[in-house]
């Protein structure tokens, strides 16, 4: 069995990964325009992580939602594989239905709280069209928590 750690709004579980790269540690993975940007600041409680996702291009994108907020799923490095990413179970039902729409040149930022030490990174279900049958995963930045 393999451990499951619980984080605010995000449940980190073992999934299908891919190996990490240097651009993944760098850039991250951009999709359908959006990039995912992760800092993490030191604070009391742990590392607070502030998870700015940005549509630098010229066409609206479409966010999965979880609640009122995007879906943000996180993954962990363990071993030579990033774990994670499955569907969050802590959703609340939104005020509003269908995905979040993210114009050209705007940005949602979200924050989490890290107190588990390892490397990290985000992954945000990503369409170019409103009914989201083209989705893909925009990829931050990895991150160590220490």
């Amino acid at each position: 069995m393999r451990p499951t750690i619980w984080l605010p709004s995000v449940l980190l579980a073992t999934a299908c990964s891919t190996g990490l790269t240097p651009d993944e540690l760098r850039d991250g993975i951009p999709a359908h325009g959006v990039e995912v940007v992760a800092t993490a600041t030191r604070i009391a409680s742990g590392d607070n992580v502030t998870i700015r996702i940005t549509n630098v291009g010229s066409q609206a994108a479409f966010l999965s939602r979880c609640g009122n907020q995007p879906l943000v799923l996180g993954q962990q490095f363990v071993g030579s594989e990033w774990t994670g990413g499955v569907q969050n179970i802590l959703c609340l039902v939104p005020s509003t239905p269908g995905p979040i729409r993210l114009g050209p040149m705007e940005s949602i930022t979200v924050l989490r709280v890290f107190d588990a030490a390892g490397r990290y990174r985000f992954v945000v279900p990503v369409s170019s069209m409103e009914d989201q049958s083209d989705a893909n995963q925009a990829v931050s930045n990895a991150f160590d928590v220490p």
